[in-house]
């Protein structure tokens, strides 16, 4: 049995900008202590859970939120981030059509 061929390095066309950041991109989000505290949770647990549920990396530095992944998983963690942050200062309505 021959090994199979090795995919020759540089044959693929480098990808667009737009294909990239939708692979793959960070954004960074300000915040102040206040709702870096409550981004974090108790434990890390809040942070970590808006990571798992929008599939987005969530790094937290200082005031900053970074945040990793396909387009969509960034745009879901920062709707997530929102939403807890909201909760700071009263209730929070959720629109069922996803808005």
């Amino acid at each position: 049995r021959s090994p199979s061929p090795r995919p020759s390095s540089g044959s693929r066309s480098p990808s667009k900008p737009k294909e990239r950041e939708r692979r793959y991109s960070v954004e960074r989000v300000e915040l102040t202590d206040a709702d870096a505290a409550f981004i974090l949770g108790k434990g890390g647990k809040t942070k970590d859970k808006i990571a798992r549920v929008s599939g987005a990396i969530l790094d937290l530095t200082r005031l900053c939120l970074e945040i990793r992944g396909p387009k969509e998983a960034r745009e879901r963690a920062k709707k997530y981030v929102k939403c807890v942050m909201s909760q700071r200062v009263g209730p929070v309505y959720i629109d069922e059509n996803g808005d």
